[in-house]
């Protein structure tokens, strides 16, 4: 069925879904309605996907569409060399097309990160700070289907796109040019939204979800215990339990009637692996008094060297494709200006950047395993989304009309670790309600013995972000 059809066939249901759905609400006054969303982002090395039979009480309003991406056609499973050759070009179009469709995104995006990073990463002392720039993007994105008017429209300029259609296109590009399943490559995106029981609500929006964000929709008692398992069970499914003691803690207000989640997964290791045998010991020099560190070291390693004006840079490459970079501020300059700079980040999302060399680096970088808990919505306002906040102005009319809506917070808890043989992550968001100069030598010095910022990145697309000021916080 060609994808107009499709839609086409989820418009000519909505109307009797809707019908067939409507129930009489229950009876409690609701005054505001607490919108949780959350996204649980997961970098792992060496753990087995745990994506296995799960039970879920709540009935299913929608369920998430599979994955789209086509598998590159193999001729052995071929007896027909043209029937390959036909369906590797059908393949490569498709590619073509989701790839270019990315870089729009990309594009679209790069405001975004770096004002985001400016929001959340700018640091007072010796704190450390990390945000998950594409979960906070799904999730934002997730609520223009549910809203209308000013909301949506700030919404939308803040993403850097024009309207629904081109915002639907991107996120499922970008979902789809992240997602990986593939035995240690593993990147999987999934989405959900809880709704309570008895609340009637738009299936189209529903459909729109399930289909263009791959999300499932539920409908049961929130705030009960048994949907408080629900929710557990559906994240611990789709983090591979990773964050199995963050998530029993979840446990929605009986007032909420809507809930939104989101989890990415991911698994690499480093390609070229430290040896722990190198490793030493020494002082690390935060912005308040020193402390010590476990240095991995790679001495005369060949790769390239970044710079910018307050900052020096290198990446490092994961087996799935992805790269870690790490950013050291100048002498005398903080990750502060740096992150008020912004360069910093055109570096990490161009695939060219003129003031780089291929050189020998002597490379020091500390195991760290740093965790952050902040509360997004300020900065979110700052960079444009005001009225999702508001009672007063918020219009979540596309998702039902039963209540008023609007989100009463944005709090996000990341943890990022990384060893010798390469990195693991977590972040869970719930909304309620370098120099200035080429380097002079053949062989740089670069070690990461004072604060210093990092992101992890998948085809330019930032899956993490953060300033390490305590690497034994």
């Amino acid at each position: 069925m060609e994808h107009e059809e499709i839609l086409t066939a989820l418009e000519e249901i909505s109307d009797k879904h809707i019908k067939e759905a409507e129930k009489a609400p229950k009876k409690k006054v609701r005054t505001f309605l607490k919108i949780a969303v959350a996204a649980v982002v997961i970098i792992a090395i060496g753990v087995n996907t745990m994506f296995g039979p799960m039970r879920i009480s709540a009935d299913a309003v929608a369920v998430a569409s599979e994955s789209r991406v086509m598998e590159r056609p193999d001729l052995d499973d071929y007896k027909d060399r043209e029937e390959w050759k036909a369906d590797l070009a059908t393949w490569e179009a498709e590619r073509d097309v989701r790839k270019e469709l990315a870089i729009q995104a990309r594009s679209g995006l790069s405001t975004f990160f770096v004002e985001g990073n400016g929001q959340f990463l700018t640091t007072e002392k010796n704190e450390n700070k990390l945000w998950s720039p594409v979960n906070a993007y799904i999730g934002l994105a997730m609520t223009t289907e549910l809203t209308e008017g000013e909301t949506k429209q700030q919404v939308l300029d803040m993403l850097g796109v024009e309207d629904t259609g081109a915002l639907r296109k991107q996120v499922s590009a970008v979902w789809e040019s992240v997602y990986q399943d593939r035995s240690h490559e593993i990147c999987v995106l999934a989405n959900s939204l809880w709704l309570e029981e008895g609340l009637q609500y738009n299936q189209g929006a529903m459909d729109a979800l399930a289909y263009y964000y791959y999300a499932s929709v539920y409908q049961g008692e929130l705030g009960s215990k048994k949907t408080n398992k629900d929710i557990v069970a559906w994240i611990n499914n789709n983090t591979g339990k990773f964050l199995e003691d963050s998530a029993k803690s979840i446990e929605l207000s009986p007032e909420t009637i809507m809930a939104l989640y989101s989890t990415l997964y991911f698994q690499a290791k480093w390609t070229d692996e430290f040896a722990e045998s190198k490793n030493t010991e020494g002082v690390f020099h935060m912005q308040d008094g020193d402390t010590q560190a476990v240095y991995m070291n790679k001495k005369l390693k060949q790769m390239n060297y970044y710079w910018g004006e307050n900052f020096s840079a290198v990446n490092l490459g994961l087996k799935n494709g992805c790269r870690m970079w790490f950013v050291l501020p100048d002498e005398g300059k903080t990750t502060n200006d740096v992150l008020n700079d912004g360069a910093y980040m055109e570096m990490i999302l161009s695939n060219k950047w003129e003031d780089s060399k291929y050189m020998k680096v002597n490379l020091s970088v500390p195991k760290f395993d740093v965790s952050s808990t902040m509360d997004l919505s300020e900065g979110l306002k700052n960079m444009g989304a005001t009225d999702v906040f508001s009672e007063e102005t918020a219009e979540f009319t596309k998702l039902t009309s039963d209540s008023p809506i609007y989100l009463t917070g944005a709090n996000q808890s990341v943890r990022v670790q990384i060893d010798e043989e390469g990195v693991k992550a977590a972040a869970y968001i719930e909304l309620p309600g370098a120099g200035s100069a080429e380097p002079p030598e053949e062989i740089v010095d670069f070690i990461l013995d004072r604060p210093f910022l990092f992101v992890i990145t998948n085809e330019n697309i930032p899956l993490f972000a953060g300033s390490v000021n305590n690497p034994g916080n």
